[in-house]
């Protein structure tokens, strides 16, 4: 490999870290935001049940579903318009990131709300009948589901990674981009340079996880 191919795989090994860290804040925030909207918005489940709440679950549940069943690339087609809007461009690695947000933050939105469904409701409700605040409440069903948190958002990660890879088809950077161009042009050697790497990116991302959510499971 020349020294512009090595510098090619380097620009496209930080676009796919860019892209990975930016849109993994939104999966860790905003997702947990909805996946907590959703089981504390359920029928039966801490607060009192009103209309409102019903409608909430409801329509948060239609926002998640309707989001993360969309396949990726049909997606990124569909937001070019919103894309070029918000960054000015349909090419390269900001542009990736409204598609490659609105279809991972849902995903792991399921993966919080499973998380906390499968708290046992006795825990619960005996909090309840103890007086425990709802903040108390939340603490301690955060608490309890956290190494289930930790785990799917290993999961989440490490399919943006291959959301990311995706991405490349259309010219959104990163590896995948790249050992795409360079395949057409019949240069395997940088290909799997590439793939190596994502390789590297997807195998540490599932063993920290994997590490963390052992450590911090009690169960």
């Amino acid at each position: 490999m020349s020294s512009y191919d090595i510098q090619e795989i380097i620009k496209a090994f930080y676009d796919t870290l860019f892209l990975l860290g930016v849109t993994s804040l939104f999966i860790v925030s905003v997702g947990l935001l909805l996946g907590f909207v959703l089981f504390f918005t359920e029928k039966g489940v801490v607060l009192k049940d009103t209309k409102f709440k019903k409608i909430c679950h409801m329509v948060t549940g239609f926002i998640v579903d309707t989001a993360r069943s969309i396949p990726f690339i049909i997606l990124m087609i569909l937001l070019i318009p919103v894309t070029i809007i918000l960054v000015g461009t349909m090419i390269g690695a900001k542009a990736a990131l409204p598609a490659l947000i609105i279809s991972a933050v849902p995903f792991y939105a399921r993966v919080v709300y499973m998380a906390l469904r499968d708290i046992p409701k006795g825990h619960i409700e005996a909090l309840e009948a103890m007086g425990a605040s709802r903040i108390t409440i939340f603490k301690y069903l955060t608490k309890e589901a956290l190494p289930g948190l930790v785990s799917g958002l290993t999961v989440t990660v490490v399919t943006l990674v291959g959301f990311i890879t995706s991405a490349g088809a259309i010219g959104a950077g990163g590896l995948g981009d790249l050992a795409k161009r360079r395949a057409f042009s019949g240069q395997y050697d940088v290909v799997l340079v590439s793939i190596a790497i994502i390789l590297v990116i997807v195998f540490s991302i599932q063993i920290t996880g994997d590490y963390i959510a052992k450590k911090i499971d009690r169960r």
